[in-house]
């Protein structure tokens, strides 16, 4: 009987197969490893502070706390002092229709997509208070709602920066920049606010008067600029 046909195996098959195949993958590996290194030592790592501090051609050119301290005792605490709506008369109008009562009463950027803004004052009796909190809140009631203090030194929001129709995005350069300029004047508020008030006398039943912004969010939550007892002068 003729023996069958026989047939020689594929190269690379057999026993050296495996470590070829093997050796190409670290090759591959390292191949890649290499790529990997080269393109790391082309990427520079800029953190957002420095970011916030440079124009667009990489400058150094802003500071927040150069630009709030302009403003602060120039136009900040005089438009607070003297362009402060009665909160209780805003808190009616928004309960009403807030759109008018923004026009009215508030502020908001000319783009028209950010939320009202106001600048308000009042005098009320505190019903709540806690202090032990970086976020400190004094409550009080107006106008049949329950309305927070935030006095600091940690503050909410940016319902300050842009109550301040002397205050946009374009002055600066990008959102970080502006993230920090609203930093800034909270940290100046609640400076101020606490400015020859003992925090800790400040207890339920204490009555207070106030000023400061806030934003047409319920609940209401004001970013305090002056806090005082009423007819102190502050």
């Amino acid at each position: 009987m003729p023996a069958g046909p026989t047939f020689a195996a594929p190269a690379g098959a057999g026993r050296g197969g495996a470590p070829h195949r093997l050796r190409s993958a670290l090759l591959a590996v390292i191949v890649l490893a290499v790529l990997a290194v080269l393109l790391v030592r082309g990427i520079t790592v800029v953190p957002d502070s420095e970011v916030a501090r440079t124009d667009l051609a990489g400058n150094p050119s802003f500071d927040a706390g150069r630009f709030v301290t302009a403003l602060w005792a120039s136009r900040i605490v005089p438009t607070v002092r003297d362009k402060a709506v009665d909160i209780g008369t805003v808190l009616a109008a928004l309960a009403q229709d807030p759109d008018k009562a923004g026009a009215q009463y508030g502020h908001r950027p000319k783009s028209g997509d950010g939320p009202w803004t106001f600048i308000v004052r009042g005098d009320a009796e505190i019903k709540a208070a806690e202090l032990q909190s970086r976020h400190a809140t004094l409550t009080v009631a107006v106008a049949g709602q329950d309305v927070a203090l935030q006095i600091g030194p940690v503050i909410f929001g940016t319902a300050l920066r842009d109550s301040l129709p002397f205050i946009s995005f374009e002055q600066v350069v990008n959102q970080i920049q502006f993230a920090q300029v609203s930093r800034e004047l909270n940290d100046r508020a609640s400076a101020a606010a606490r400015t020859g008030i003992d925090v800790a006398k400040l207890v339920p039943g204490t009555r207070i008067a106030f000023a400061g912004a806030m934003s047409a969010a319920s609940p209401p939550q004001v970013t305090v600029v002056q806090l005082g007892l009423p007819g102190a002068g502050k």
